[in-house]
């Protein structure tokens, strides 16, 4: 037991958003049922979710000597939409490209809301490559290989993820869909235990650096007391669901399979979470996933 806890120590103070560190962090069996109440209640009030369709990490920092983690399907992949772009924004933090011309505004839009121009080039910056036509040959490789970069960082720390491909308004073209795969073995995919977990590091400041992951934070700021003018991820999602007086830092996701939000928040209680939610097949319905956070705080508390 010592020399596994001096081996963890170790991959502490040598690598950041460390997946493997995330698990290590105890299962809260409590934590889990509530998630299960959850799960069974949200089903019963939208009958067209299945429970295979839905999939929830919760973790407790509420005292940080004590973290605790728990989910509901937390494994289970999914098609991530725009919350992928956390991973985009790690990786340009990480590459230490975020400065340069352009970068700013395009970070700023692409998390703030959830700019799809923004983060395709975002993508083209940190893979270096950019769109055009079909590629054959040794040029198809060399792209599909440049466009692996973000996993090529986080595999080796413990993440099963893809995050190759630009997040999309309609469809993608040329070697865009290339890139997919025959099968779409390459499509972005995610858990939410995996977006638990870099959120965990970047609300710890160990994503990168304590400098990017403060800068990161600032990224993901979500007011709503005010909200901004062009503030697209509180209604509808995670936010619409917190009391007056919270904090929020988060990232959602929505296509026309997919509704998603990731979430780090501070309620008023004093109480603080990281929540993800992914859910499939009812993503036209807002009041989905508003609902499903609901719960879990009702829980929680």
């Amino acid at each position: 037991m010592r020399i596994r806890l001096v081996v963890l120590l170790l991959l502490a103070a040598a690598a950041r958003a460390d997946y493997r560190e995330f698990k290590e962090f105890p299962v809260d069996p409590s934590i889990e049922t509530k998630l299960r109440h959850v799960a069974d209640a949200t089903v019963k009030e939208f009958p067209k979710l299945k429970p295979e369709d839905l999939s929830m990490t919760v973790i407790d920092m509420t005292t940080m000597s004590t973290i605790s983690r728990g989910d509901y399907r937390g494994d289970a992949a999914f098609y991530p939409a725009s919350v992928v772009k956390l991973f985009f924004m790690a990786e340009a933090f990480h590459q230490k490209v975020q400065s340069q011309p352009d970068m700013p505004r395009a970070l700023g839009e692409m998390m703030r809301i959830s700019d799809n121009d923004a983060a395709a080039f975002i993508m083209d910056v940190i893979s270096d490559t950019a769109a055009g036509p079909e590629l054959d040959g040794r040029a198809l490789k060399k792209f599909i290989d440049k466009r692996s970069v973000i996993n090529r960082w986080l595999t080796p720390l413990g993440y099963d993820i893809s995050a190759m491909a630009k997040p999309w308004s309609f469809s993608p073209y040329g070697r865009e869909m290339q890139l997919l795969g025959a099968n779409r073995e390459n499509r972005n995919r995610a858990t939410t235990n995996a977006i638990a977990s870099l959120m965990l590091w970047i609300v710890r400041g160990r994503a990168v650096s304590p400098e990017a992951s403060k800068a990161m934070m600032e990224l993901l700021a979500r007011p709503l007391d005010p909200p901004r003018s062009d503030e697209n991820q509180v209604k509808e999602f995670i936010g619409e669901s917190l009391p007056k007086g919270s904090k929020l830092w988060s990232k959602a996701g929505w296509t026309s399979e997919v509704r998603h939000d990731a979430a780090y928040v501070e309620l008023p209680s004093g109480r603080k979470y990281i929540v993800v939610i992914f859910t499939r097949g009812v993503a036209d319905d807002v009041k989905l996933v508003p609902s499903i956070a609901a719960k879990i705080f009702a829980e929680m508390e």
